[in-house]
């Protein structure tokens, strides 16, 4: 039997800038104009401003709304999978945050239908990325679904997008600029020939969107900025470089400390964003690369510019007992890759920096 390796990059169509919501009900119809909308409560308060449902069927589109506020799951990508399928949907179309978008990606897994993803912010690169990150019923981690190929079309319209709250937007910085250190991660890469060339690809990749975001971030933040390269970079090229380092398969340290509050300090971090805590993994990540003190702190001041979290304490992470700060250190050689029982030391004198 032929055995061949599945590379997913991209997407099949990225849509972007100014007005480009209105190519929404053109994709739609290109998939059959039947499509299973999921999209939360604030999201719909947003794109109703600028997508009135009630004129789909005047074009010809029949869809099927579900509101949904709850937890991005199996259990309910599986449960509207039936749904499309009952109703004889032609698509899947996510609407909103991170969450949504993850669970309608994992609903068009399940139901074996393409995938329109409309991104109101850009917290994270999930309108794009082939992995949907999963939750059980209580908010902690449950793993991720493959998706078979990419996502069919995204959607990210600079007017919607705009109307994300400040937080989102430092988020979804702080998450893209976790990249580049977890793709070095402890590796010195100086050439193609220090790694495979996929690897090589991801981190040229990662230099190039580190320079950008982290030279243009303050001036976005301030609203003066050009939103649409942010968008291209946070939402597509992100992605990319994650598809290249297969970093869905490799859990890095800023991204372990994110899977752990979340399997381990849910309920104290339930309300803290994905890349403000991922955001307070970077500086542990550097450390464990090598990086100078001084990098270090351009990182930490960047998120202090931008009122981010800057600590485990801030994201009501305790890990102040000797017991507690062992069960994370645990964690991180058990569960990243490339980190084993000889890196104790270093993870220790890491996490200072960050508690």
């Amino acid at each position: 039997m032929f055995e061949y390796d599945s590379l997913r990059v991209g997407a099949g169509k990225f849509i972007y800038g100014s007005g480009s919501i209105k190519a929404l009900t053109r994709e739609i119809i290109s998939l059959g104009s039947r499509p299973l909308i999921i999209i939360g409560s604030i999201a719909k308060a947003v794109i109703d401003k600028f997508v009135d449902f009630s004129d789909f069927p005047s074009l010809g589109i029949f869809p099927e709304i579900i509101i949904h506020d709850g937890v991005c799951s199996k259990e309910f990508a599986h449960q509207y999978a039936s749904i499309a399928l009952a109703a004889r949907c032609t698509c899947i179309v996510g609407i909103g945050g991170g969450k949504n978008l993850d669970l309608a990606k994992c609903t068009s897994v399940f139901s074996d239908l393409p995938v329109i993803t409309v991104p109101t912010s850009i917290a994270t690169c999930v309108a794009s990325s082939t992995i949907c990150v999963m939750y059980d019923e209580n908010g902690r981690s449950d793993g991720s679904v493959s998706m078979h190929k990419e996502c069919d079309t995204v959607i990210a319209d600079t007017d919607v997008i705009a109307t994300q709250p400040k937080r989102l937007l430092a988020s979804g910085i702080l998450d893209s600029m976790a990249k580049y250190p977890e793709v070095q991660h402890g590796q010195k890469i100086e050439s193609y020939a220090d790694c495979d060339l996929e690897k090589y690809i991801s981190y040229v990749n990662s230099k190039a969107l580190h320079e950008f975001i982290f030279n243009e971030a303050k001036t976005v933040y301030d609203g003066k900025g050009k939103l649409d390269e942010f968008i291209l970079s946070l939402l597509l090229h992100t992605s990319l470089i994650s598809g290249f380092a297969r970093g869905s398969n490799q859990q890095k340290l800023a991204h372990g400390i994110y899977y752990y509050a979340r399997t381990v300090f849910t309920d104290e971090c339930r309300k803290f964003l994905h890349g403000e805590i991922v955001a307070v993994g970077i500086p542990l990540q550097l450390y464990f690369n090598g990086a100078s003190s001084e990098e270090i702190s351009e990182v930490r001041s960047l998120m202090e510019y931008m009122n981010m979290p800057l600590s485990l304490t801030e994201i009501g992470f305790d890990v102040s007992s000797k017991e507690s700060r062992k069960a994370l250190v645990d964690y991180l050689i058990d569960s990243t890759v490339d980190v084993n029982e000889e890196d104790r030391g270093k993870l220790e004198k890491g996490l200072d920096l960050i508690v």
